[in-house]
C-alpha cells in the first residue's frame, strides 16, 4: 500500500517548489543620458544628433552600465552641449557626459562626491585643453599666464575653458563647435583657439587639406577630469543607485576605456561612415 502525503503538506511543497523556481523580477530604471552632437574623438563620434552604430568610446563605456547594474537601462540622446546642460538642470535628462567640474555647474547637476569635494577616482576620463594657432603667433603662454595683452581666443560655447580663459584676462570669441573655432583661426579672425586636444588633433588630421599650418602650443592650458553628471532630480529619487552608477563608471574606466579608445584610434575615418 502506497503512503500518501496529507493534502495540505502536498500543497505546501508545491508552493515552495514554485517560489524556488521563479526568480524575482528586477524593477527597471531608465537612465536618460545626453551627450554633445559634435565629435569628441574618440569619446563620441559624428556631427549629428543620431547615436551611431560606432558611437564612441565614452558612449560604449556608459552603455556597459547595463551589464553591471541589474535593471538599469540607458537611453541616449544628443544635443548641443549648452542645451545638454540646460536639460540636465530642468530634469529633462538624468545625466550628461563628458562634463568637467566647475563650481558653477553644481547648481545645475550632481557630481560624484567624497570628503566634501568632487571625487576624481570616479571620473569617466581625463582630457587636456591646448591652444592652437598659426605659425608666428605671439601668444607667450607659459602654462600659467599670457605674456601678451589684448588677445582674442576662440572657444566652443558652453565649454568650461571659456570661463578659465576669461579669468586669465583674455577676450573669448564663443562659437558653436571645435571645427568652427579652427575655421575662425584659418580666417585670422582670432589670435588662437582653445580646444580639447583629443578633438582638435583629430579634426586637423582628417581635414589636413583645409586646415593647413595650424600648430598646437605647449604646455596645455588645462588638464581636467571629466565626469558623468547626474541631475539633482535623479540623485534625489535614487541616491543609492546614483552612487552605484558613479562607482561602476570609475571601475569601467580602469578596466575598459583604453581598449575601447584603441578601437577608434585604429580607424580614424569612423566619424564619416
Amino acid at each position: 500500500m502506497k503512503a500518501c502525503l496529507p493534502s495540505h503538506l502536498t500543497l505546501t511543497l508545491a508552493i515552495c517548489l514554485l517560489l524556488w523556481t521563479v526568480q524575482p523580477a528586477v524593477a527597471e530604471t531608465v537612465l536618460r543620458v545626453a551627450y554633445e552632437d559634435k565629435t569628441q574623438f574618440p569619446y563620441y563620434m559624428g556631427d549629428t544628433q543620431q547615436v551611431l552604430e560606432e558611437p564612441g568610446a565614452a558612449v560604449e563605456l556608459v552603455k556597459l552600465l547595463e551589464q553591471r547594474i541589474p535593471g538599469l537601462r540607458i537611453k541616449f540622446s544628443r544635443f548641443p552641449w549648452k542645451r545638454c546642460l540646460a536639460m540636465l538642470e530642468a530634469g529633462q535628462v538624468d545625466g550628461v557626459f563628458n562634463a568637467s567640474y566647475s563650481s558653477g555647474r553644481t547648481r545645475i547637476g550632481e557630481y560624484p562626491w567624497k570628503d566634501d569635494q568632487v571625487d576624481p577616482s570616479r571620473r569617466l576620463t581625463t582630457i587636456s585643453y591646448h591652444l592652437y594657432a598659426l605659425p608666428g603667433a605671439a601668444l607667450r603662454w607659459n602654462g600659467e599666464a599670457f605674456g601678451t595683452s589684448n588677445l582674442e581666443i576662440g572657444a566652443p560655447l558652453g565649454y568650461s575653458i571659456v570661463s578659465d580663459l576669461e579669468k586669465l584676462g583674455v577676450s573669448v570669441v564663443k562659437v558653436r563647435s571645435s571645427m568652427q573655432s579652427l575655421q575662425l583661426l584659418i580666417a585670422k579672425r582670432v589670435d588662437a583657439v582653445a580646444l580639447q586636444s583629443v578633438t582638435a588633433d583629430f579634426l586637423l588630421n582628417i581635414n589636413a587639406d583645409k586646415l593647413t599650418g595650424i600648430v598646437r602650443i605647449d604646455p596645455p592650458l588645462k588638464t581636467k577630469p571629466y565626469y558623468l553628471m547626474l541631475s539633482r532630480q535623479f540623485k534625489a529619487a535614487h541616491p543609492d543607485l546614483s552612487e552605484r552608477i558613479w562607482d561602476e563608471i570609475g571601475k569601467l574606466r580602469e578596466e575598459k576605456l583604453n581598449a575601447l579608445s584603441r578601437s577608434y584610434l585604429a580607424k580614424p575615418g569612423a566619424a564619416h561612415r
